[in-house]
């Protein structure tokens, strides 16, 4: 577990931490010469019942409020320190309203100097913070009276802390996990190491996460907490990580590392924003803040998504738009302070990292906002399903769930009849069918216009439809394993769909299929053989319906026997490895690179061979497209 500090400059934080830990978290040769905490101090000791406490030791100063907020996000508990000869300071009240904000409800106050003053002081001081703690995230906290000068009290405020800390459950496995980024420096012959405190899921020595919002793939070499060299670390812990492949002048505080999926890129957020008491007024629409979320601070431009500004004491919904790339989650809390004169005025939730533009006061968008604040898997994967087909890579993005997650709820949509899957393709079974009746509709009126006509193609569906080309391959498959549609090679028939001949064109069949045979290796192209033989696309079209005619591409055929010779021949290519090229199947046929890349084309169509770069791979005629 993490506990940090909390409260007024020179209330004694650091001086209780050495304490209680043996070490004095002031780490700078400037603070150590003021006696002043300018940035993060780090130390930990081990609690009765044998667990280890990290400790974040925060500066008290005013001027320091925002490396305050760096280190008080991840942390578990809280050490609100008030010293009893001054009690309740402004700094005192605006570390409370940022632990409020960021909903640490677990603590306890230590009012620190108890030594100087006498005991009806200190019961006078117990009462005013009670007052100060009332309303707040940490109105039940124990209050413990200590001294780090004689000693008194630490044994109480250890045993609080141990009593506290039994009541909390680990940190959750999400198998996401990520470090938000509050220290980055050198070591002479180990490089870069950043430290922070793991959430989501456990890291090991030789794992290869990312650090965002750059999304730069990095290696983690080493891992410490406490000083010990380890070879993983689990989630809530405090951890050093000395990273491979991280530029440290391009690493800085506020950075995550994370695996993938873990946190998005993002530069607009939508969020409830809950504004302070304490906040001089509403804020405009189109105001600049210091927006610190995690342990990274940046200027965010308010977008109001309600009709009314946010009062005072308010709350509501609203759009962040950030000066410089962020890494964020939906679920993260963050807090808010106005530029000038500096001041903590509010904070809240993420409810979409990856935000779009909204319109305002638009009830529909509010609503999806409260859904997706409330984090029902089912929920957000119905609402991503309203804008059409998505993959499971968009959808994941659209959700921010975790692949796991976001599967499940596809199962528990798919059992309700609310949803289905195609290959890669998820969708509402309303937009589904929509699209499968347009589908059809097409392919109706394609023939009806044209009945001796070939099907028509995926990419010409696709458009028609205003649907992505592979999307529509794979609606078309599954509308053709309930058998709707035929699929002839790239073309898409609708099924029951006949070609009548005349006698006419019956008798020119055998002449069509003679004159492309003819060619060899090198067919005449369509067009020619059916100028040659008096042939017609009401032909063609039979013969690639029955199957004696295979249609490579619009106007390059063959008959089923050249097809099937050129396909045995391609096969055995690959025994001599496991790909082929262009080249190779072009020297193999005898042919020219048209018909030797038209054939390879139409068996990647079918699934045959799979492209890889500029070579092929076998997948055997039955196999499913990957």
């Amino acid at each position: 577990m993490t506990v940090g500090t909390a409260g007024h400059v020179d209330h004694g934080k650091s001086t209780l931490v050495e304490a209680l830990t043996s070490i004095f978290p002031d780490r700078l040769a400037e603070e150590r010469e003021r006696g002043l905490t300018i940035d993060l101090g780090f130390a930990w000791f081990t609690l009765p019942n044998g667990r280890k406490v990290s400790v974040v030791d925060v500066p008290g100063h005013e001027r320091f409020v925002s490396n305050m907020l760096a280190g008080v996000g991840g942390i578990d508990a809280v050490l609100l320190v008030i010293a009893a000869d001054e009690g309740v300071m402004p700094q005192t009240r605006e570390h409370l309203d940022i632990i409020d904000l960021l909903e640490i409800d677990t603590g306890v106050v230590a009012l620190t100097k108890s030594d100087l003053v006498d005991d009806e002081w200190v019961e006078l001081v117990e009462e005013d913070v009670r007052d100060a703690l009332a309303g707040s995230a940490l109105a039940a906290a124990p209050i413990v009276p200590v001294s780090a000068q004689d000693r008194t009290g630490l044994d109480r405020l250890v045993e609080t802390l141990d009593r506290l800390l039994a009541r909390r459950s680990g940190r959750p496995d999400s198998g996401g996990a990520r470090i938000p980024i509050d220290r980055v420096f050198t070591m002479p012959g180990f490089g870069t190491v950043i430290t922070g405190t793991l959430t989501g899921g456990p890291l090991h020595v030789g794992d290869r996460p990312n650090l965002y919002p750059s999304g730069r793939g990095v290696r983690i070499r080493g891992l410490q907490s406490h000083q010990a060299t380890i070879d993983a670390a689990q989630p809530g812990c405090r951890v050093a990580v000395n990273l491979g492949g991280a530029n440290p002048s391009q690493t800085r505080r506020g950075d995550v590392l994370a695996v993938e999926g873990a946190v998005f890129e993002t530069r607009r957020i939508d969020a409830r924003l809950r504004m302070l008491p304490s906040a001089a007024r509403a804020l405009k629409p189109g105001e600049d803040v210091a927006l610190h979320i995690g342990a990274a601070a940046r200027v965010a431009r308010l977008r109001l998504l309600e009709a009314d500004p946010i009062p005072p004491s308010g709350s509501g919904w609203v759009q962040w738009r950030l000066d410089a790339p962020i890494a964020a989650r939906r679920g993260d809390r963050y807090v808010i302070r106005r530029l000038s004169p500096a001041a903590t005025i509010g904070g809240g939730r993420v409810a979409r990292a990856l935000a779009r533009h909204a319109p305002r006061g638009d009830r529909a968008v509010l609503d999806a906002l409260a859904r997706a604040a409330a984090g029902d898997p089912a929920s957000l994967v119905r609402d991503a399903l309203t804008d059409g087909l998505v993959t499971l890579a968009q959808l994941a993005r659209r959700t921010e769930l975790d692949n796991a997650t976001t599967e499940q709820a596809i199962a528990d949509l798919a059992a309700a009849h609310e949803a289905r899957t195609l290959r890669s393709y998820v969708g509402s079974v309303q937009e589904i069918e929509r699209l499968t009746s347009d589908l059809l509709s097409a392919l109706r009126a394609h023939h009806g216009s044209d009945p001796g006509a070939l099907g028509l193609r995926t990419s010409d569906l696709a458009h028609s439809l205003d649907a992505p080309a592979d999307a529509i391959g794979e609606l078309a498959a599954a509308a053709a394993t309930r058998g709707l549609v035929r699929l002839e090679g790239p073309r898409i028939v609708l099924a029951g769909h006949t070609v009548e001949l005349t006698e006419a064109e019956r008798h020119a069949a055998p002449r069509l299929l003679a004159c492309l045979d003819q060619g060899g290796s090198t067919p005449p192209s369509l067009s020619e053989a059916l100028t040659a033989t008096g042939g017609s696309r009401r032909l063609t079209a039979a013969l690639a319906q029955d199957g004696r005619l295979v249609m490579l591409a619009p106007d390059i055929a063959l008959s089923r026997g050249t097809y099937d010779a050129w396909l045995s021949a391609v096969h055995g290519l690959f025994d001599a490895g496991p790909t082929v090229t262009v080249r190779e199947v072009r020297d193999a046929l005898g042919t020219s690179r048209k018909f030797a890349l038209a054939l390879l084309e139409y068996l990647d169509s079918r699934a045959i061979t799979r492209r890889v770069g500029d070579a092929r791979l076998w997948l055997g005629e039955d196999s499913e497209r990957d």
